[in-house]
């Protein structure tokens, strides 16, 4: 999503939106979050149609959402990765699961300059992915490799998480 705004959502506004996200569906102690069995069988029951293409059909993409015709596209090598428990594939996952989630229509405007962190709708859905695969509650007083381990998540991710909580 290159020149788009969104409307402001803070870490904290985020963090918020996954814990409560958790809870509706009874994950909030599920520390390695299930991304690929939530959005098979659970996004799919509420509408939300998962293409897998090809590396030839979407090359400069991982993933494409557009919760307006609520579909998303996610490259087959990503999906294939993610199935394995890839930690980068299954960020890209959640990454997409967070523009389903916060960045339906009617939030989303052009842009012109630089846009703020906080009204950037990519840095939104990493900060969603992050919240997602490891939530503060679960990770506290971990260390950096600990989250990336028991998050599924890459040590960078895990990094960037554990600066937002220390």
């Amino acid at each position: 999503m290159g020149n788009f705004s969104v409307a402001p959502m803070s870490r904290k506004d985020i963090r918020g939106l996954v814990k409560e996200f958790r809870e509706m569906f009874g994950l909030e102690q599920v520390l390695y979050f299930p991304i690929v069995q939530f959005i098979e069988w659970v996004l799919g029951r509420l509408g939300l149609e998962l293409e897998i293409v090809s590396i030839s059909d979407m090359p400069q993409a991982y993933g494409v959402t557009n919760p307006g015709t609520e579909t998303m596209k996610i490259r087959e090598d990503v999906y294939e990765g993610a199935i394995k428990g890839n930690p980068r594939d299954r960020f890209t996952l959640c990454h997409e699961l967070g523009h389903y989630l916060i960045h339906f229509p009617e939030r989303v405007t052009f842009a012109r300059g630089t846009v703020p962190a906080y009204m950037n709708p990519e840095w939104q859905a990493n900060a969603f992915a992050g919240e997602l695969m490891a939530p503060y509650d679960l990770v506290k007083g971990m260390r950096i490799e600990e989250i990336a381990e028991k998050c599924g998540m890459s040590i960078t991710a895990a990094s960037i998480q554990y600066r937002q909580y220390y």
